[in-house]
């Protein structure tokens, strides 16, 4: 998938519904650092913002159709979105992600917590009002 992805000029990810919560190779086009054009899913609208890729309506081939033409027509405004979906993607790149979490790992060691005690009300029964705390 890599391979194909990275081979690729544009991107183009025309997922249908709105609530599709991520996409892998979306992942992998920014971080290949690929010109992008998507349907506005919630991923792909937090993703690709500031310029990282270009948003067009759901179910409107038309729109991917004009957003493809402008990029191949516009070798400098494809070049900077190309750019800027690369530098973003820079934190999220596995050997990044490792040392994130080994430093958590590593802060945690030096200073191990006390447990955690909450404590919340709730009701008794459905006709006393009287509440108490349970510890969690």
């Amino acid at each position: 998938m890599a391979a194909l992805v990275g081979s690729a000029d544009i991107y183009i990810t025309p997922y249908c519904h709105e609530a599709q919560a991520v996409s892998g190779t979306l992942a992998y086009a920014l971080g290949a650092g690929k010109a992008i054009i998507s349907t506005p899913y919630w991923h792909a609208a937090e993703v690709l913002d500031h310029g990282r890729g270009l948003l067009v309506p759901f179910e409107s081939p038309a729109a991917i159709a004009n957003a493809t033409i402008k990029l191949l027509d516009d070798d400098k405004a494809r070049q900077a979105m190309r750019e800027r979906a690369y530098l973003y993607s820079r934190p999220m790149i596995w050997k990044r992600v490792a040392q994130s979490y080994m430093g958590s790992v590593l802060r945690a060691r030096v200073r191990p917590t006390e447990p955690v005690h909450v404590g919340f009300a709730i009701q008794t029964s459905a006709s006393d009002a009287q509440q108490r705390v349970v510890n969690a």
